[in-house]
C-alpha cells in the first residue's frame, strides 16, 4: 500500500484535505465491499486515521484563531462541516470494518451497488492500449468521462489513490467510479472487454432500496456542500426533506430484512446489509449537521469558501445565458457527466428549485444550474453556460 502523508499548514489546507479525504473514502469503502478486498479496506483505515489527525490539528487552530465572539461564531460552524466530515469517514470505517472482520457479505449489497447510478468498476489495462504509458493528469479522465480513478493494482502492490504523476502500464487493474457510459468508454481506452454481468434480482425489495439509498446519501451530501458554498435556505432545506426520504428507505429497508429473515438460510449475511445501512445513515446524518450551519444563520469564515473552491471536486453555480448551447437541450441529449464531466444536482428555474433533476428535464436561457465534477470539468461548464 502506498501511504501519502500530507502536512497542512493552514486551516484552509486542512479543510482542502477533510473534504478531498472523506470523499474519497466513501467511494472506496463501497469499492471494498463490491469488491470483498481487504488490502482497500485497510487503506480506508489508513485514512480515517489520517482524518482523526487533521481534526484534531484544527480544533487547535480554531482555538488559537478566535478572537473575539463574531470570529468564534464563524469558526465554530466551520468546525461543525469539518465534524460532519470526520463522522463521514467514521462512517465508511464501520463499513469496511465488515471485510476486515471476514464477516459474510450478503451478495445483494454488491449487487446494489451495481445498481446505483454511479457505477465503481475493476478495468484491466492491455498491452497497446491508449491509456498504456500516460500519466493521469494527461489523460484528464474526470473531465473528459466522467470518471474518477480511486485505485490502481499494479502485481501484488496497490496505489490508493493514483495521483496525478501516477502513469497506467499494461497490466494495472484500476479500481474506478462514474456513469455507466464513461466506464463504457474507458474499457475501450484500457483495450479491455466489458463483460455483461445480469443483475441478480435476489431480495428485488432490499436491493432497489439499497441502491436508491446509496444514490441519495450522495447527493445529500453534495447539496449539503452546495448549500453552504450558496449559502441557500432553500436547498439547505431541500437536503432535510431528502433525508426524510432517506429515513422512510431505511425504514422499508429493515422491515423487507426482518421478513427476509424467515426466508434467509444465513442471518449473519443479511445482518451485512443492516451494517451497511447504519453506516449510510451515519453519512446522512452528517450532511444533516453540515445543512444546520445555514439554517441556523450561522456566517462561515471566508476561508471555507476559498476551500471549497479548491478540493479536488468541486461544487459551483453557474447562469445559462441566451448564447449558450446548453439552452433549449435536455440532460439526456448533453450527457454533461460523460462530455465534461460535470453532474447538475440542482436547477434553479426563476424563483423554484428543480432538485435531481430527470434526464428529460430541458434546460433554459436564464436557469441557475448547480452542478459538481472536476476543476477542468467545471471549468468546461462555465464557459459551456456563457456560451
Amino acid at each position: 500500500m502506498k501511504n501519502i502523508m500530507y502536512r497542512p499548514s493552514s486551516v484552509r489546507e486542512i479543510l482542502i484535505e477533510m473534504k478531498n479525504t472523506s470523499d474519497l473514502m466513501v467511494e472506496l469503502a463501497y469499492a471494498a465491499l463490491m469488491l470483498e478486498n481487504s488490502e482497500i479496506a485497510q487503506r480506508v483505515h489508513e485514512l480515517e486515521r489520517r482524518m482523526d489527525d487533521l481534526m484534531y490539528r484544527i480544533r487547535v487552530m480554531a482555538a488559537v484563531a478566535a478572537r473575539n465572539v463574531n470570529e468564534a461564531k464563524k469558526i465554530t460552524g466551520i468546525l461543525q462541516v469539518a465534524g460532519a466530515a470526520e463522522a463521514i469517514s467514521n462512517a465508511t470505517g464501520d463499513m469496511v470494518d465488515l471485510i476486515l472482520r471476514g464477516m459474510d457479505i450478503h451478495p445483494v449489497i454488491r449487487e446494489a451497488i451495481r445498481c446505483a447510478d454511479e457505477k465503481i468498476a475493476a478495468v484491466e489495462v492491455h498491452g497497446g492500449a491508449m491509456l498504456a504509458g500516460k500519466k493521469f493528469h494527461e489523460l484528464k479522465l474526470p473531465s473528459t468521462i466522467g470518471v474518477w480513478a480511486l485505485a490502481t493494482k499494479r502485481g501484488k502492490s496497490w496505489i490508493v489513490p493514483p495521483t496525478r504523476e501516477t502513469d497506467v502500464r499494461a497490466g494495472d487493474l484500476l479500481v474506478v467510479r462514474g456513469p455507466a457510459d464513461g466506464i463504457g468508454i474507458l474499457y475501450r481506452m484500457a483495450g479491455a472487454h466489458r463483460k455483461a454481468e445480469p443483475i441478480k434480482e435476489k431480495l428485488p425489495l432490499i436491493q432497489d432500496s439499497l441502491a436508491h439509498m446509496r444514490d441519495l446519501s450522495s447527493v445529500i451530501v453534495d447539496l449539503a456542500y452546495s448549500s453552504i458554498l450558496l449559502g441557500s435556505r432553500e436547498v439547505a432545506t431541500e437536503v432535510r426533506e431528502l433525508e426524510e426520504e432517506f429515513n422512510k428507505l431505511n425504514y422499508k429497508l429493515w422491515l423487507e430484512a426482518l421478513k427476509a429473515a424467515k426466508r434467509e438460510r444465513n442471518i449473519a449475511q443479511l445482518n451485512s446489509v443492516l451494517q451497511v445501512v447504519k453506516c449510510m445513515e451515519k453519512i446522512s446524518d452528517a450532511a444533516d449537521s453540515i445543512v444546520d450551519v445555514v439554517l441556523r444563520g450561522v456566517e462561515l469564515h471566508p476561508v471555507f469558501a476559498r476551500a471549497l473552491s479548491e478540493t479536488d471536486e468541486q461544487v459551483v453555480h453557474v447562469d445559462v445565458t441566451k448564447r449558450s448551447p446548453l439552452a433549449g437541450k435536455t440532460l439526456d441529449e448533453l450527457n454533461l457527466w460523460v462530455t465534461v464531466g460535470a453532474y447538475v444536482l440542482v436547477i434553479k428555474r426563476g424563483e423554484h428549485y428543480i432538485f435531481e433533476p430527470t434526464k428529460d428535464m430541458k434546460l433554459l436561457t436564464g436557469d441557475s444550474l448547480i452542478a459538481r465534477g472536476s476543476y477542468y470539468g467545471v471549468q468546461k461548464l462555465k464557459k459551456l453556460a456563457a456560451g
